[in-house]
């Protein structure tokens, strides 16, 4: 264990700035430190993880770690670093939204506040009066994220997020005993605004924020909502927890030992024990095995992940008869699947989904052998499909070596 969370937080890459370390030092560790999720969808995704555990270190080291749900910025948007305004969700999407986010959130133990409640009652002069007064105008424009803005244009609602985000932490060092919020690095100009207002109510505050690197994938783009793991819902109904698992288990060997240090609760010395390992047979993937089990594990259970495992080594190996409902119920999602009825030709089923578009391509397939059902091997295209496993629900086909798709039964 480190002296504390700051110093773990640079050994593992994370740490990108803070407001003040002395005041860091001097603040008790029972404190609250918080991080903030707008609701722009039903579900966080992988890229929203990197924040929740980041919470999750602080609560290792005896911070109260506290997830802010935006019932009131998510109805804005934030505009920092965005080339366009956000489009705005009607009211009852975005309460379904935050519903649902609270509840993911409460699965990792935190403590969840949704910022609606601060505003409850404001009235446009309580904005202008509380808010609007506190904040120069010129201080704002000097932010980044909002001069990067200026010349596409920047409604007034846009430009309105930095102070109730900056409102939102006043309102928490108050009555939640919160001193520390904690961000990407892209969120600093929001962040140190709510250190600016809480400068001028209170004497010698001991509020500080804390910024993380942004962690991207090998093109250097952000993992996040809009690319690498932000198409990988939390929700396992909305992604199979057996997707992320392979998308975890395809990174690169250049951005693994990142990722572990990021997204595991794994101790730096065994992330570079593993990674020592790793590189001792590369091919074997070591160390991504061990990084998307270790995620998988933490986002959904450990049951989860070792059936993610298994089904992993069955598809990949020549075991495929192992495979059971509950597998193939996983592997929805992440499988290509078709609807096809019980007296369909296997020729005709091939055709007809496009798995291939002619008769020739089909028996050069069934020729060699190519095609299996539920790991049968396939040789007359007129054969009818199998339903006979899964509950007589789905099929398995496997086209060529590595491609599987499921077949559902109408």
């Amino acid at each position: 264990m480190f002296r504390n969370i700051l110093e773990e937080l640079k050994a593992r890459n994370i740490f990108n700035n803070i407001s003040d370390e002395q005041k860091f030092k001097n603040i008790s560790v029972n404190s609250g430190v918080y991080s903030g999720f707008d609701p722009t969808a039903k579900s966080l995704h992988l890229g929203n993880y990197i924040q929740i555990a980041n919470l999750l270190r602080f609560k290792q080291y005896g911070y109260n770690p506290v997830a802010i749900v935006g019932g009131i910025t998510g109805m804005i948007g934030d505009p920092s670093f965005r080339a366009t305004e956000r489009q705005f969700l009607d009211e009852n999407t975005l309460i379904q939204n935050k519903n649902a986010i609270k509840d993911q959130l409460k699965k990792f133990d935190l403590e969840v506040i949704d910022n609606l409640d601060f505003y409850q009652g404001w009235t446009m002069v309580d904005f202008l009066k509380n808010m609007g007064k506190m904040i120069n105008v010129n201080y704002l424009l000097e932010k980044e994220s909002i001069a990067t803005r200026l010349q596409q244009g920047l409604s007034f609602t846009e430009f309105s997020y930095q102070l109730i985000q900056g409102w939102d932490f006043k309102t928490l060092y108050e009555n939640n005993n919160v001193k520390i919020q904690i961000g990407g690095s892209d969120q600093w100009g929001n962040m140190t605004t709510g250190l600016e207002y809480i400068r001028k109510s209170h004497a010698n505050p001991d509020a500080i924020v804390i910024t993380a690197n942004l962690l991207v994938d090998e093109n250097g783009k952000k993992f996040g909502k809009s690319s690498g793991g932000g198409s990988l819902w939390l929700n396992a109904e909305m992604t199979s927890p057996y997707a992320i698992y392979q998308f975890l288990l395809n990174q690169s060997d250049a951005k693994i030992e990142e990722y572990l240090m990021w997204l595991t609760f794994l101790d730096v010395q065994e992330i570079k024990n593993i990674i020592s390992k790793h590189n001792e047979a590369k091919h074997l993937r070591y160390a991504q095995k061990i990084l998307a089990y270790e995620i998988v594990k933490d986002i959904h259970s450990k049951e989860i992940a070792l059936q993610c495992q298994r089904i992993s080594e069955i598809l990949f190996g020549k075991n495929q008869d192992l495979l059971d409902i509950n597998d193939l119920e996983m592997l929805r999602g992440f499988l290509t699947e078709y609807e096809i009825n019980a007296d369909e030709k296997f020729i005709d089923v091939i055709k007809n989904n496009q798995i291939l578009n002619s008769n020739r391509e089909i028996r050069e397939f069934l020729t060699k052998k190519s095609f299996t059902i539920n790991n049968e091997i396939i040789e007359d295209e007129n054969q009818l499909i199998d339903f006979s496993k899964f509950n007589q629900k789905y099929a398995l086909l496997r086209k060529g070596k590595k491609e599987y798709i499921i077949l559902r039964r109408k």
